[in-house]
């Protein structure tokens, strides 16, 4: 026989009361998924705390998770039937179920007792797939606050986007920065509760019937402030201390400031590199993207360019990280071209970060570029390219990760834009040449000279002018992101 509960469900979810809220607020219906356990319908407690946009608190030393409502909480413990709303303790009959990471509690039981005291109404829906309840139509809902170096981020939570023109904001003698908003309807208690760090000491919150006011305690004096909006978000963006800070934002931008560009053309001299049918040189074609790359660099970003090499001669690999080093470069491009013997199929661009090689191309490419050591005449000591070694060997590397990986994207990104040969990807490889640069590093393996089609491509110089082109594209790129932002971590 059906559960009565589904016989007024139509009626019942059409005639929500407004219990627990403020009857200035409006209401919304919000649905949660019912899950099955042993025939037994359950909704998950962090879903519910969620469409409810309520705080949760996980007592791990007790395995309690407590709801925090506005006028009320809501205790519940694993494989525990009983459930304590404020002091009051009711029976559900039946265990909460915990796996970790959520709880389930008990649906039926768990709407009666919701209908029967101030929290908010739920009912299962005609679907018998959802269970729907109440919730205060709030759009501005909670409080972050973010430091960085030269000043401190207040991130409040919002369901729409706020245009500026009904923002306004003033700061107090006594500290307090005041911001209204006009059309806000705000969870004053999870805003109030929300969790603070300095320079923010305390948050306070007043609704009025056409507007709110969000209210910020502040420690620090404030020098500047500027509000923008998102979609999300009303962003107050507090710069303190300036003076202070000067010299530390000084040091971030010199680290940041992409002034020197070092540029490696694979090979030179004794070492071809890859050859191609009719003696195309690898050699050849990567000196000639890295003059065209340096030269659009600095004539269009005005930045200064080192080289490897500039000619055909022979450098050691170890050689050319340290130039890198010793010049103070910002990133460091190696340039090469690829070839497969074995496979003449096989042709695209791919682009690598310096670490162990996870695929057998990978660890193909690296063999094959790194074999130029055998070239060199005095004795560098070079570590077998094992993952205990390239651990050692990519520490000064480790630092950058996050800014390599992002450009040997943008760079894979640039050339599928202009090239018709296959994207390969970003791949990881150990290569030599890259091990001991202190900067954002990648190498880049511009076409296989073994594939007939793309070798000829590789012969003509309004091809190599594209592929410099692209990467030139990408290191603009690269520098929009981590040279301008006005903010630094």
């Amino acid at each position: 026989m059906r559960n009565p509960i589904y016989l007024f469900i139509a009626i019942f979810t059409l005639c929500f009361l407004n219990v627990g809220v403020s009857a200035d607020v409006p209401m919304k219906n919000v649905k949660m998924k019912l899950h099955e356990f042993d025939g037994v319908q359950y909704i998950s407690g962090l879903e519910f705390a969620d469409t409810q946009n309520i705080r949760t608190i996980f007592y791990e030393d007790k395995e309690k998770l407590e709801f925090r409502f506005p006028d009320s909480k809501v205790t519940i413990s694993p494989h525990s039937s009983y459930i304590k709303v404020d002091d009051k303790i009711f029976h559900m009959y039946l265990p909460v179920i915990y796996d970790g990471t959520d709880f389930f509690i008990p649906a039926e039981p768990f709407m009666n007792i919701l209908n029967n005291t101030s929290l908010p109404n739920a009912a299962i829906d005609s679907s018998e797939e959802y269970v729907v309840s109440t919730a205060p139509l709030y759009n501005v809902n909670n409080v972050k606050v973010v430091n960085k170096v030269n000043g401190t981020i207040i991130k409040i939570q919002t369901e729409k986007q706020f245009s500026q023109s009904v923002i306004s904001a003033s700061i107090t003698r006594g500290g307090w920065l005041n911001l209204t908003v006009a059309g806000a309807l705000i969870d004053s208690a999870n805003i109030v509760n929300s969790p603070v760090e300095y320079p923010v000491m305390r948050v306070r919150a007043i609704q009025s019937q056409e507007s709110a006011q969000i209210s910020f305690m502040l420690k620090a004096k404030v020098d500047d402030y500027e509000i923008n909006t998102t979609q999300n978000e009303i962003l107050i963006t507090l710069r303190v201390a300036t003076a202070e800070n000067a010299d530390r934002i000084k040091e971030m931008r010199s680290k940041w400031l992409l002034d020197t560009i070092v540029i490696d053309a694979g090979h030179g001299g004794k070492d071809p590199g890859a050859v191609g049918k009719g003696g195309l040189l690898e050699k050849t074609i990567t000196l000639d993207v890295a003059k065209k790359l340096g030269r659009m660099i600095e004539r269009e970003m005005g930045v200064n360019v080192i080289y490897t090499r500039e000619e055909d001669v022979f450098i050691p690999l170890w050689k050319r990280t340290k130039v890198a080093n010793d010049s103070g470069g910002k990133v460091f491009i190696s340039i090469h071209v690829n070839s497969s013997p074995s496979s003449r199929s096989a042709k695209g661009f791919e682009t690598y970060l310096l670490r162990p090689g996870k695929t057998k191309d990978a660890i193909d490419v690296a063999a094959r570029e790194n074999g130029v050591i055998q070239l060199e005449e005095k004795n560098h000591e070079y570590k077998e390219s094992s993952n205990e070694n390239l651990i050692l060997a990519t520490m000064a590397q480790s630092s950058f990760m996050k800014e390599s990986e992002f450009l040997a994207a943008e760079v894979q990104k640039q050339l599928d834009r202009v090239l018709s040969t296959p994207n390969r990807g970003v791949k990881q490889a150990g290569f030599h040449v890259l091990v001991g640069a202190s900067m954002p590093n990648v190498l880049i393996e511009l076409g296989f000279i073994s594939n007939r089609d793309e070798a000829k491509l590789l012969g003509r110089s309004s091809y190599r002018r594209k592929i410099a082109r692209s990467i030139f594209d990408a290191l603009v790129n690269f520098k929009d992101k981590y040279e301008t932002p006005l903010i630094v971590d």
